[in-house]
């Protein structure tokens, strides 16, 4: 496993007790920004369950857990990492695109819920960033945004006021 980088804290998003105490750890949050992912090329019948479960795990249920245990100040924001949809259901990309689409349908429920604590839940939907994600299919696609670019345009879309449900860049 790669060291963090400084300021950032490894965390296994899939293991409840862990991201559970991680958050207990922290006062509650004023933004949180859900950028984990895992990405698997194979066609669906050659397609591994462990990859399947892998990409889900980081893609979704990380988020369901995180949404689950974090806890945000009236007004706060958690911003997730989505897909469009018509990059991503592609043939290869089966457990990619089921588990992007399962977000859009958490954030959607979930939205509803947090509104009652004033907690605000924004879908960012980016094309190809160029980071490790891309590594195991060869590097990033042509004209992937740096995650420089991505990071800042992600945020000063989703601190706008009143704050966006979804954002696509």
């Amino acid at each position: 496993m790669e060291k963090a980088p400084p300021g950032a804290v490894r965390l296994e998003v899939t293991d409840e007790l862990e991201v559970h105490a991680f958050f207990q750890s922290l006062p509650p949050l004023d933004l949180l920004v859900y950028a984990v992912g895992a990405v698997e090329r194979s066609p669906l019948r050659g397609l591994p369950r462990s990859a399947f479960e892998t990409v889900l795990g980081a893609n979704l249920t990380g988020a369901y857990l995180v949404l689950k245990h974090a806890r945000f100040t009236p007004g706060g924001r958690g911003v997730f990492l989505g897909a469009y949809p018509g990059y991503v259901r592609v043939p290869g990309f089966a457990a990619y695109a089921a588990a992007k689409a399962g977000l859009e349908a958490l954030l959607d429920v979930a939205r509803k819920e947090f509104r009652r604590e004033g907690v605000h839940l924004i879908l960012v939907r980016l094309p190809a960033v160029a980071t490790g994600l891309w590594t195991p299919l060869g590097g990033p696609p042509k004209g992937a945004l740096s995650p420089e670019e991505a990071a800042s345009r992600l945020l000063s879309e989703a601190l706008k006021d009143p704050p966006p449900e979804v954002v696509e860049i």
